[in-house]
């Protein structure tokens, strides 16, 4: 049976940690015996509108000597714009407060009407969401004053707000990032045969990064902690 792990090297490129408006440049791998290369970051819990930058760096070893970004290898993510999950907090909402949901407006309201896209607490949001052409983009759920989002599969979720007498407050909790590099993109010629991702943060946010180099031979040898294949 054809195996994805025959064809695909999967490593921990860097563990999940906080980086605070700061960078963390991961471990290096070779790319020897592979013809292309994907990091993907996967990120936490992010404040609205802060940034998560993943770019792909090369170095002439494993040690990360000479290390240096390949051109144009670098993706960023805006905390509340194509988010995996999110929240949106209505604790000190206010009537004419509006939230914008994959372009969908809802606006805070007396009582829930599901036709006019008006709620009233964190369950007519829910309501509304549900009544709504977004319906099938997103999972909605309520607690604590709180609507958590998690987008469906093929979608992300991109919030906005309109705050009158109220404060709204919008946040990620899940999001990725992906950049990928042919063997070709790395200055071989000089020595650069090694890549790391290096991430940036203009916020508090919690991120990890997988490598996924696609071999040029097969089967690759995967170093886990556990694995099972079915057959």
């Amino acid at each position: 049976m054809h195996q994805i792990t025959d064809d695909f090297k999967i490593d921990l490129a860097l563990v999940g940690q906080t980086i605070s408006n700061s960078n963390v440049t991961g471990r290096y791998f070779k790319m020897a015996g592979y013809r292309r290369a994907v990091a993907i970051l996967l990120g936490g819990a992010e404040a609205a509108t802060k940034t998560s930058k993943l770019e792909i760096y090369q170095a002439t070893d494993e040690a990360g000597t000479s290390a240096k970004a390949i051109s144009s290898a670098a993706a960023t993510a805006t905390s509340g714009t194509k988010d995996i999950a999110a929240t949106i907090a209505l604790g000190s909402a206010a009537a004419t407060d509006t939230v914008t949901i994959n372009g969908v407006t809802f606006t805070m309201a007396g009582e829930n009407d599901t036709d006019a896209g008006e709620f009233a607490d964190d369950d007519g949001l829910v309501l509304c969401i549900a009544a709504s052409t977004i319906a099938n983009q997103v999972k909605e759920t309520a607690a604590n004053d709180t609507v958590t989002l998690v987008a469906n599969d093929g979608y992300t979720i991109t919030l906005a707000k309109g705050e009158n007498s109220g404060t709204i407050t919008l946040a990620t909790t899940q999001s990725a990032v992906i950049v990928e590099v042919d063997e070709d993109d790395l200055d071989y010629s000089n020595g650069f045969d090694c890549i790391a991702p290096k991430v940036t943060c203009t916020g508090n946010g919690i991120d990890a990064v997988a490598i996924v180099r696609m071999a040029k031979d097969r089967p690759v040898s995967q170093a886990v902690s556990a694995s099972k294949v079915m057959a």
